[in-house]
């Protein structure tokens, strides 16, 4: 699917990079990348007389967006980044093992033209509904010396230990300005929002936390503020919730901003605080246009029929 960037206003600073955020809140460990597994078995020192020589293959490597135990929302899909185009993930597919606390589970790989720098293609893994909350992730994906198509191969394997913190699920309704959030299926709390004018729209649908920012520039239409406080970013167009002192007599009773979420900034630092990389927000009647996949982890906007296809890449 190819990438779309939404018309936001908000133009702060490059979106996420290897890891989602260095601000996570409460994450259970910050370890470095998943380790690489070993490699195809040694070959025998003595070829046998009818072995042939094969035609050398491109390599293929694969890298995590996500660390080993590090915590995030349930919303978040386990994301591989490719350094060459994979034409053919049958085999990538079938060596995928996810387990959710020990038991395997049947989720599928999604592949896209991707944002991220140094890779030309990522895949999305998730089931049909968000991780549980408070669970352990574990993914083992054998694959190295594996096919990617052909005269492509895969170079290496890894593993991933992850955990999910509270099942947070958000959603602002656009026709009350309000934004309500449900921690592991608990009323948190409601609180007044401005969304994006008529002319900045907010897109619909269901978004992630992609990562966060205590203090960020953003620039915009005809703006420039150096000190935004307490960012939590959805889409990498531009859209946050952030902390907005200068729009607070329109929160709740009118949407003026450039497509971000406007919140008080004793909300926002609340909500900063509170929530991580991979939380769920969810905008049912925003007046802007669905959001894509591509968008930011859009990942939910698509129905789980058509993620099974696999997307850009062929995964059966």
């Amino acid at each position: 699917m190819p990438l779309v960037l939404l018309a936001a206003a908000c133009t702060p600073a490059p979106a996420p990079s290897s890891t989602p955020s260095t601000t996570q809140v409460s994450p259970s460990g910050s370890a470095s990348s998943s380790a690489a597994r070993s490699s195809a078995p040694e070959s025998s020192a003595t070829p046998t007389p009818t072995a042939s020589k094969t035609a050398a293959t491109k390599k293929v490597h694969v890298s995590l967006l996500e660390s080993d135990g590090a915590q995030y929302g349930v919303g978040l899909p386990i994301i591989a980044w490719f350094n060459r185009k994979v034409t053919d993930a049958s085999a990538f597919a079938a060596a995928t093992t996810v387990k959710v606390n020990g038991k395997k589970v049947s989720g599928a790989w999604y592949f896209e033209y991707t944002q991220h720098a140094g890779s030309v293609m990522e895949a999305h893994y998730r089931t049909s509904t968000y991780w549980p909350g408070h669970a352990r992730i574990e993914l083992d994906l054998p694959v190295a010396g594996l096919t990617a198509g052909p005269g492509l191969s895969f170079d290496n394997s890894l593993t991933l230990s992850m955990a999910t913190g509270a099942a947070n699920i958000l959603t602002v309704n656009a026709a009350t300005l309000k934004l309500s959030v449900m921690s592991d299926g608990r009323n948190y709390g409601t609180f007044p929002v401005s969304l994006g004018a008529s002319n900045t729209p907010t897109a619909r649908g269901t978004k992630v936390i992609m990562e966060k920012g205590a203090d960020i520039s953003m620039r915009g239409p005809g703006y420039y503020d150096p000190h935004v406080q307490w960012t939590q970013r959805l889409t990498f167009g531009g859209e946050y919730l952030h902390s907005a002192p200068w729009n607070v007599a329109n929160l709740g009773v009118r949407s003026t901003s450039n497509g971000c979420t406007n919140l008080s900034p004793a909300v926002a630092k609340q909500l900063y605080n509170s929530l991580e990389v991979g939380d769920v927000v969810q905008y049912p009647n925003a007046s802007g246009p669905q959001m894509q996949l591509g968008q930011g982890y859009g990942d939910w906007n698509v129905s789980w029929s058509v993620w099974q296809t696999g997307g850009a890449v062929k995964t059966s």
